[in-house]
């Protein structure tokens, strides 16, 4: 994921992104199909290559990968341990079934997201966020993304991610930052899957530079 965003930074062509990330989710995909009963880190590792489909791979791909990843039901109806995985597997439930068109059932996943024991180093997006997504009301989605913006810079200025600011140039620190932790991917893959439907969603040049939306296809 973080080499997606670093690819959207550098202005990198669709093409050349496509590619590895299809062949990335493929083999991801195959893994799944050869290791279906396993258990430990499977709604994690779902939830990351769900979200590399999300930022790359064109629509057939993506609702193929969709019907394959795991949910808050758990894998062959054994409950999931409240460690992770029930959190990471209610957040991509929450995605698949949006993606395949439910979305009463994305918002029964959803449900069990917040009180969830999450795992560190897959922090998702604010609720008041995912609220607006899960609606459908993506003028105040927008609004949402923009105040999420906000805060991802104040915490970026505080934590020194930020080097120096001037009036028309912000350099950023890298090195410091871990993609799934305070990197906002979760904000760009919901802001994504609106834009994929029509919807018009806010950028921001570092944290969500406009060049993602060029890699997503309008046809969910």
């Amino acid at each position: 994921m973080g080499w997606v965003w670093c690819q959207w930074l550098a202005q990198t062509p669709k093409e050349q992104i496509r590619k590895p990330i299809e062949a990335l989710v493929e083999r991801g995909m195959k893994l799944q199909t050869n290791a279906p009963g396993r258990r430990r880190y499977r709604g994690l590792h779902d939830l990351w290559l769900l979200h590399c489909g999300i930022f790359a791979s064109g629509s057939k791909q993506l609702k193929a990968l969709a019907e394959q990843v795991v949910d808050a039901s758990g894998i062959d109806g054994e409950p999931l341990q409240n460690d992770g995985e029930l959190y990471a597997s209610a957040w991509c439930g929450m995605l698949k079934h949006w993606i395949l068109g439910n979305r009463k059932k994305a918002a029964e996943q959803s449900e069990a997201i917040w009180g969830a024991y999450r795992y560190d180093i897959a922090r998702v997006a604010a609720k008041p966020l995912v609220t607006k997504w899960l609606a459908g009301d993506w003028k105040s989605f927008a609004n949402a993304q923009e105040k999420d913006f906000e805060t991802l810079w104040e915490r970026a200025r505080r934590d020194r991610i930020v080097v120096s600011e001037k009036r028309d140039k912000i350099v950023v620190s890298m090195d410091v930052i871990l993609p799934g932790v305070r990197w906002c991917w979760a904000h760009c893959g919901l802001a994504l899957l609106a834009y994929r439907r029509a919807a018009e969603v806010a950028t921001d040049p570092f944290w969500f530079p406009v060049d993602a939306l060029a890699c997503a296809e309008r046809d969910l």
